[in-house]
């Protein structure tokens, strides 16, 4: 693949009165959000002069908002890997699909077998089992989907540190209130080891290991929110 994505256009609209707006809401390669192409039922709007309802106004603002809390865009690679006995494995992505290396990896198995991911870049990783899995007469099929954002470092995806001191528990507060709870977290665990999301609010999600941290302990978790 020869290609780059350089854009990602998500096109809204708004109705006001009998009269509907269209525009759309421009996210680049950099994470930079944008609004392009505002349309009225007569057409593009060129004049800067031209006065909007305060809705639409609103309506942009919140678009533009509901976007960035998406994590710019949701995008997702996706792929198989097979184990027969061995406990790492490397998984390579395309080059030009990712500009980050900041990106979580989920796992889909048959067996419920716990995996972690190593050794990321913008054009692999690695995969990890805690002990040999599958075995050449039976080897283990393995989904696995790359979360990531057009921005490098989302404010709205990163690692969270969950301590014995904390109960096993970590709260993790947006830096930006969501304007809706009904967001996707998705949890990536460094290591094998099960974690679950507790609660959620507009302010803050928290997450809990599931099993008693013994002392001095402390875990690593993934995390993406996704709207």
């Amino acid at each position: 693949m020869a290609s780059t994505k350089e854009q990602t256009v998500y096109t809204f609209s708004t109705t006001s009165g009998s009269q509907t707006y269209r525009y759309d809401i421009v996210v680049d390669s950099f994470g930079r959000i944008s609004v392009r192409n505002l349309r009225s039922p007569r057409g593009l709007i060129t004049d800067a002069f031209t006065s909007l309802p305060d809705v639409v106004i609103q309506d942009i603002a919140e678009a533009k908002s509901l976007v960035a809390q998406s994590g710019a865009e949701a995008e997702v690679v996706s792929g198989t890997i097979t184990f027969a006995g061995e406990t790492i494995l490397p998984a390579a992505i395309a080059p030009g699909l990712l500009n980050t290396a900041d990106y979580r990896v989920t796992y889909t198995t048959v067996d419920g077998m716990l995996l972690w991911t190593s050794g990321q870049t913008t054009t692999g990783f690695f995969v990890e089992s805690p002990s040999a899995y599958g075995t050449v007469l039976a080897p283990k099929t393995v989904d696995y989907s790359v979360l990531t954002t057009s921005a490098s470092g989302s404010a709205f995806g990163g690692f969270a540190t969950v301590t014995e001191v904390g109960g096993g528990e970590a709260t993790i507060t947006f830096p930006i209130p969501m304007v809706t709870t009904a967001y996707r977290v998705v949890l990536s665990p460094v290591g094998a080891f099960p974690v679950v999301v507790t609660s959620k609010t507009k302010l803050s999600f928290t997450i809990q290991v599931g099993y008693t941290l013994a002392v001095g302990e402390s875990l690593t978790v993934g995390f993406d929110v996704f709207v």
